[in-house]
């Protein structure tokens, strides 16, 4: 069976295109159609701008900007731990009488890479500072950078501000570090002509020294300061401790000087490890 072609009547084609060119001619006579023209092209580079700009080019840079921001943070990183370095070397060389024999043997033991003048950096590897406020088992975790230290039991470490306990135990190259503030631990320190071993509290940032009045008659005033005596060869002689807070009397003759430590161990991510004194 034939298919026939339906009949288009020649009055539909000329009226069609009557009507076209009657547009056309009011578009190029009038500019009727030139403001939805320019709305549809600035639709269309609206959405191409955003289409390029949000979605295209953030994924494309999606992977740079996680390097970037990987980079900014090491470098970040890296420049703290140089300012902290900084910091200890600092209060090391402040404290050069005291820490140091002669400057020929402080020279000997300078080595930039790992070592700051008799001190090896380490950085902060555990310290569970809730139990720091809560309790009295005083505690932190350090490891060097570098090189470990060649004989570390019962090193004095220090921070940028002065020191801070000694190292008790070592983990395989893992230093366990007993605060001034631990109940077990016991500071050789002095005031004046007045020397005690100085108990940690168990309290943050508080040390005790316990006298007799019948013994030691003289009287102690408020924030009078107290140092590292150098007894027991732990400690270096004549670092500042810190200042008395009060003073408790115990019984008809007998005292508590509540010394309130010059340095604050939860501050700072990297310590020192002084190899002699």
């Amino acid at each position: 069976m034939a298919n026939y072609a339906p009949n288009t009547s020649v009055f539909s084609y000329v009226f069609f295109i009557l009507l076209s060119s009657f547009l056309l001619y009011l578009d190029f006579t009038n500019e009727t159609f030139l403001k939805p023209k320019n709305t549809y092209k600035t639709s269309v580079l609206s959405l191409n701008y955003f289409f390029k700009n949000y979605i295209f080019e953030p994924l494309v840079q999606f992977p740079e900007l996680l390097h970037s921001k990987k980079n900014l943070i090491k470098q970040n990183n890296d420049l703290r731990l140089q300012v902290e370095k900084e910091y200890i070397s600092n209060f090391v060389l402040s404290k050069n009488n005291d820490f140091f024999l002669n400057e020929s043997k402080l020279n000997a033991l300078i080595d930039k890479e790992n070592n700051l003048n008799k001190v090896i950096i380490s950085k902060l590897i555990k310290f569970d500072t809730n139990n720091y406020f809560c309790c009295s088992n005083h505690r932190l975790f350090i490891k060097p950078i570098s090189d470990k230290a060649t004989e570390p039991l019962q090193s004095a470490i220090i921070n940028s501000q002065g020191l801070i306990g000694q190292i008790i135990y070592d983990l395989n190259g893992i230093y366990e570090v007993m605060l001034l503030t631990d109940i077990k631990h016991s500071t050789p320190v002095f005031s004046e002509n007045f020397h005690c071993n100085a108990k940690g509290s168990g309290k943050p940032g508080i040390i005790s020294c316990m006298y007799s009045e019948l013994i030691w008659d003289e009287q102690f005033a408020i924030d009078q300061k107290f140092y590292t005596s150098g007894l027991g060869g732990v400690f270096p002689k004549n670092i500042l401790i810190g200042n008395v807070l009060d003073i408790k009397n115990i019984s008809a003759s007998e005292k508590e000087i509540v010394i309130k430590l010059k340095v604050n161990p939860i501050t700072e991510n990297l310590f020192g490890i002084v190899v002699s004194s």
